[in-house]
């Protein structure tokens, strides 16, 4: 079950990574020159000043770049734009574009193109080797394996998610361990499987991918200390010293780490030289960053806003904590969170948004139900929980930085797409406490549908029409909507045709329409497999 779960999602990743246009993902061409730059031998640190190659620089002029992009002051179309050119001009640019050679990637951009030098750099190193694998291809094909390759590591959050909720939700005795193991286990990971925000984050150069992993792991090793599993304290050492070394928001994870080594030494006392083990090979993979970014921002995480921030002391940072309007900050993080179509800031319908805050609130009060009900569970439901509400705290924590150093409550709700596997599975498991028994079968395959549901209405009636030039933004900058008149108005191939305009040149209509077919196929599957996974004869009892 796992596997079919794990290939349905590659095959939708690999559909996102065909159809996003060229750098739509967040700061992906920053990302992608960070990649370069290390694979083009200049070194395997940047620092803030290294500006980006020609390449990449000339790509950005050529191709249709994100809404959010306007006001850049280097020369660029955005999507709204770039299909008012004339024909003749976008085709001269898709020429231009598709015979860059591989010459420009070793020489610097003519102008300041910045390249996303505050990220620690392990995920570099990594898509670097596979860089230089495909240094004589095209920029579009680089581009391809490099999106194909971060999804191929979020991927793992659907086998982390199956594997957790297979150890958390039998411990409810809401029906026997075979169905619910079944069930529940199931549908929280074709949950995870079919969240759109995911795959915004994941199908671009960036380090989204591995962090997605390691956060997936690391989340399933706490659980396997708590459960006495013998190495587990080594293990999560390691994989938490490598989320470091991966993105800085790792560090919220760290005082979570710590209290549950320590609970466990606490138990037994044999395992108080692991703790002390485990928590040196953290320090030894990823302490060097850290006092590296100490020494150079004065900031232990690197990030902008706390870097801007170097001379103003916590205390007092935390003192306009009022300040902040927390409202518009938790809105603006739910609902880049739920949808929020790439770099260009898409959005769908505001009642779309309240329904799925509403499933969150009653997952909320499932999951007070079941701490109050079902006493088993409560030791994996506080490991969960102090993973989730810790990358919380941390993210609120970045609201009030961006508050201080830009005046803007807001902060990235696709950051919590590393937390995928404790969200997926206490939010499942609050739904699935809250439904009544004769249903509970079938509640999570509905909220299922509910994202499939999503996923397909925001990706062929907003993300794509954007993408073709058949939707655009209007007066306030509100995005337009798609009427089936403007599909006809440029025509079912000229759409393929300018989904493909920033592509690899394999990619042509026909494997478009084959990868989107098969993209709705893996969406439908995973939806049957929700309300009716293998396996699932057994009655349950209440």
């Amino acid at each position: 079950m796992a596997v079919c779960l794990w290939c349905c999602f590659l095959v939708r990743g690999l559909f996102y990574c065909m159809v996003l246009p060229m750098w739509e993902g967040f700061d992906e061409y920053a990302h992608f020159a960070y990649v370069q730059y290390i694979a083009e031998g200049h070194g395997w640190l940047v620092s803030r000043e290294t500006s980006a190659s020609r390449e990449v620089e000339r790509s950005i002029e050529l191709v249709p770049m994100p809404w959010t992009s306007r006001s850049d002051p280097n020369p660029h179309e955005t999507h709204d734009s770039y299909w008012l050119l004339p024909a003749g001009s976008r085709r001269d640019r898709e020429r231009e574009l598709a015979a860059l050679g591989p010459s420009l990637a070793g020489e610097s951009a003519i102008g300041y193109v910045p390249v996303e030098s505050q990220q620690p750099p392990l995920n570099y190193w990594l898509m670097a080797a596979i860089y230089k694998l495909f240094s004589g291809a095209s920029l579009t094909t680089q581009l391809g394996v490099l999106r194909i390759l971060n999804v191929l590591l979020a991927s793992i959050a659907v086998p982390a998610t199956w594997v957790t909720a297979q150890r958390i939700f039998p411990l409810t005795n809401l029906g026997t361990p075979a169905f619910v193991i079944s069930r529940a286990a199931t549908a929280a990971s074709v949950i995870v499987a079919l969240q759109p925000e995911l795959f915004f984050d994941s199908a671009r150069v960036a380090n989204s991918g591995l962090a997605i992993a390691l956060y997936s792991t690391l989340s399933v090793l706490c659980l396997r200390i708590i459960d006495e599993k013998r190495g587990a304290i080594f293990q999560t050492g390691i994989v938490l010293g490598l989320g470091l070394l991966t993105k800085a928001f790792f560090l919220a994870a760290v005082p979570v780490v710590i209290l549950i080594m320590v609970w466990s030494a606490l138990r037994r006392s044999t395992h108080a030289l692991s703790v002390i083990g485990g928590l040196a090979l953290t320090i030894s993979i990823s302490g060097w960053w850290y006092a590296r970014s100490l020494r150079l921002t004065g900031s232990l995480s690197g990030v902008m806003q706390a870097v801007a921030l170097r001379q103003v002391p916590l205390i007092e940072r935390l003192r306009h904590i009022r300040q902040v309007d927390w409202r518009s900050a938790a809105n603006s993080a739910f609902l880049s969170h739920i949808w929020f179509g790439g770099w260009s800031f898409l959005q769908l319908r505001a009642w779309i948004y309240h329904f799925f805050a509403l499933l969150a609130f009653l997952a909320l009060l499932g999951l007070f139900v079941t701490w109050t009900k079902h006493a088993p569970v409560r030791q994996h439901l506080l490991v969960m929980a102090g993973i989730y509400g810790a990358f919380c705290a941390a993210l609120a924590y970045h609201v009030l930085l961006t508050f201080l150093a830009n005046g803007v409550s807001s902060s990235a709700g696709w950051y919590l797409c590393a937390v995928g596997v404790p969200e997926a599975v206490l939010a499942s498991l609050g739904l699935w406490v809250l439904t009544p028994a004769r249903i509970r079968p079938y509640g999570l395959g509905a909220v299922a549908l509910s994202f499939a549901a999503l996923d397909l209405y925001g990706m062929f009636f907003v993300a794509i029409p954007y993408y073709t030039g058949m939707i655009a933004h209007g007066p306030a900058d509100r995005l337009a909507a798609f009427h089936w008149a403007a599909l006809a108005r440029i025509g079912g191939a000229e759409a393929l045709h300018r989904l493909a305009i920033d592509k690899p040149s394999a990619i042509g209509a026909d494997s478009l329409v084959a990868a989107g077919c098969a993209y709705v196929i893996a969406t439908s599957a995973l939806v049957a497999l929700a309300f009716y996974p293998a396996g699932t004869k057994e009655t349950v009892t209440v």
